[in-house]
């Protein structure tokens, strides 16, 4: 595993062993599964990715016509799920209308404790949002022109 930097992104290159014609066709028919199984709606929160780009990707889908957005997290994703959903509440982005937790056992072996919270819109969203795009274009357009 080796990792690249360009700028402020970091790109992670992996070598992977040689996949047969076969294993491509059953990996493909999973994923096909997958993608179908996963409302469009959901934000699952994990350990890769940053409070601020799940905070994000609920505010696109809401701002894209979605009606509720559920954040579910599985262990220890649960505590950056809270603090994603808290942060959007006091952006003033959404308000929470549902929180359900469940215990369970993957595949067997382990405990597996979840939580999913199902946000709304808040009154001033739409509003907010596009402050917050106006912003970000600004510190965008600040940046490259300091670059030239």
């Amino acid at each position: 595993v080796s990792t690249q930097s360009t700028g402020s992104l970091y790109f992670i290159e992996q070598t992977l062993p040689t996949i047969t014609m076969a294993d491509k066709k059953v990996v493909e028919k999973k994923n096909e599964v997958k993608a179908d199984d996963r409302p469009k709606n959901n934000v699952r929160v994990g350990s890769r990715g940053t409070k601020f780009l799940y905070a994000d990707l609920v505010k696109h889908l809401l701002h894209d016509g979605e009606k509720e957005v559920v954040i579910s997290a599985m262990n220890f994703g649960i505590s950056d799920a809270v603090a994603v959903t808290e942060m959007l509440k006091s952006q003033g982005c959404v308000q929470v209308s549902k929180v359900s937790t469940s215990r369970g056992t993957d595949g067997g072996r382990a405990t597996a404790d979840k939580i999913e919270i199902v946000v709304v819109k808040a009154a001033n969203f739409d509003k907010v949002y596009a402050d917050q795009q106006r912003e970000r274009a600004e510190k965008k357009a600040e940046i490259e022109k300091a670059k030239k």
